[in-house]
């Protein structure tokens, strides 16, 4: 495709010649030779649906599969050692009984097994399969968002298992999310070209679930010349994000509508709090739309340093001030101070990381939630509003709800619901997949 000469391209891998008994060349005896690329560094060759291996699964998976559950886990596969040696790989998905069930990018190391792209089988996954996709996700987003700044593709939602491809204007950002996506990366990156044309294109394999899946972790640019940071624009207000090195793909598209939220509330909230403030997506928009007074916390000084650049950028400097602390420290000190020099604020938004993708892990993420709510309430006004936003999976409203109940019993401040909400249109939820709903958040009136 036009434009990518601009990158390096290793020379493709040769096939290799299958044996005169049937067998792959050094392989098993009675296997078929079906090359499986070990990195993202080799182009592959072209899908053939007819030369895939196949991947029986299990009665109990099969139904679960028709309603158009997108994911196989290492249970339901009926012989793993069957296809192990072909890893990663595409597939077909076959029942216990012969039926087609589509075509999945198989991985056996993952958590995930293996991930359907298509019902159907017999669908070619090349470019032109990931530029059809991309077309209808563009079609969604342009009805939705005025400008080129929104989450293109977001996984399962959207066709696109484990890929997520977030659009800065003519910048792009790939993320591969899981082990044995990589092979896919380049047809991927052949479609971003084809329909969106950017000038810059770059790649994140560095997601936290990759290294339990054993996959390698690099970023990179892989068109054009990258010389960030890169501007962006959300609900009238700029700011400056790193594509490279920032958290995700450089900027948090799932709080739009929060913020949004949020930014009618200024005039009531003329001192704001932004907790966990990364580039200041929540304190900067508080600022430009009336807040007086924001103090942006977080732990990274380096996206301190483009909060402070986006404050300038919209002319609010002298409203916004950043303070490098880790978020827990900056509460205990808080807490610690007397009463009369205790700085309390209209709005406090508290807007943690992930805190665990494992079900296990949500005990403790809700011990947390409690712990930080229970802080943070102390620091808002009477009367006041507390924003709480919650990311980590298998942490359902439900839990978000109790959590935060617990918490402000403990600190004594009766509250009221003002709203609720969840993750902006560009992150889609699956039907068939409750976990892709993943945000959920509280606003509170603390009396």
């Amino acid at each position: 495709m036009r434009g990518w000469r601009l990158w390096h391209r290793p020379p493709a891998l040769p096939r290799t010649p299958a044996s005169s008994s049937g067998g792959a060349a050094g392989g098993r005896p009675g296997t078929r030779s079906i090359w499986t690329p070990g990195s993202a560094n080799y182009r592959p060759r072209r899908d053939d649906p007819h030369q895939r291996p196949v991947l029986v699964v299990r009665e109990q998976a099969e139904g679960r599969l028709r309603r158009g559950h997108p994911w196989i886990f290492p249970r339901d596969v009926r012989d793993p050692e069957a296809i192990a040696q072909y890893s990663p790989c595409l597939a077909n998905v076959q029942s216990s009984d012969g039926q087609s069930l589509g075509v999945a990018l198989y991985n056996r190391h993952g958590t995930i097994t293996a991930r359907m792209l298509s019902q159907s089988a017999y669908v070619q996954v090349d470019t032109a399969f990931f530029a059809e996709r991309l077309r209808e996700c563009l079609a969604y987003r342009e009805r939705l968002f005025p400008e080129p700044f929104y989450r293109l593709a977001h996984g399962e939602a959207d066709g696109l298992p484990g890929m997520v491809v977030d659009r800065y204007g003519d910048h792009v950002s790939l993320q591969l999310t899981a082990a044995g996506l990589d092979a896919l990366l380049w047809p991927l990156a052949d479609a971003v070209e084809e329909v969106l044309r950017p000038k810059v294109v770059i790649i994140r394999q560095d997601a936290p679930g990759r290294k339990k899946e054993r996959a390698p972790s690099r970023r990179e640019v892989l068109k054009g010349q990258y010389r960030g940071p890169t501007e962006l624009r959300e609900n009238g207000v700029a700011f400056a994000v790193d594509l490279l090195n920032g958290h995700k793909t450089g900027w948090y598209f799932d709080q739009r509508d929060h913020r949004a939220l949020l930014a009618t509330l200024a005039a009531q909230a003329p001192r704001v709090l932004d907790l966990y403030s990364y580039v200041g997506g929540f304190g900067v928009t508080m600022a430009q739309y009336g807040s007086s007074r924001v103090l942006c916390v977080d732990s990274s000084e380096a996206a301190l340093e483009l909060c402070e650049r986006a404050a300038a950028m919209n002319s609010v400097g002298g409203r916004v001030e950043t303070r490098c602390s880790d978020v827990d420290e900056f509460l205990k000190a808080a807490a610690g101070a007397s009463a009369g020099e205790r700085e309390e604020f209209d709005l406090v938004v508290l807007d943690p990381p992930n805190l665990g993708r494992d079900r296990g892990h949500v005990p403790k993420a809700l011990r947390y939630y409690e712990r930080l709510v229970c802080s943070a309430a102390t620091l808002c006004a009477r009367p006041g509003m507390l924003f709480v936003a919650s990311c980590t999976f298998h942490v359902g409203p439900e839990d978000l709800l109790g959590a935060v109940q617990r918490a402000l019993k403990w600190a004594g401040r009766p509250a009221r619901i003002m709203a609720t909400g969840g993750q902006a249109a560009d992150h889609p939820g699956h039907l068939a997949l409750p976990e892709s709903q993943y945000l959920h958040s509280l606003l509170l009136y603390l009396s």
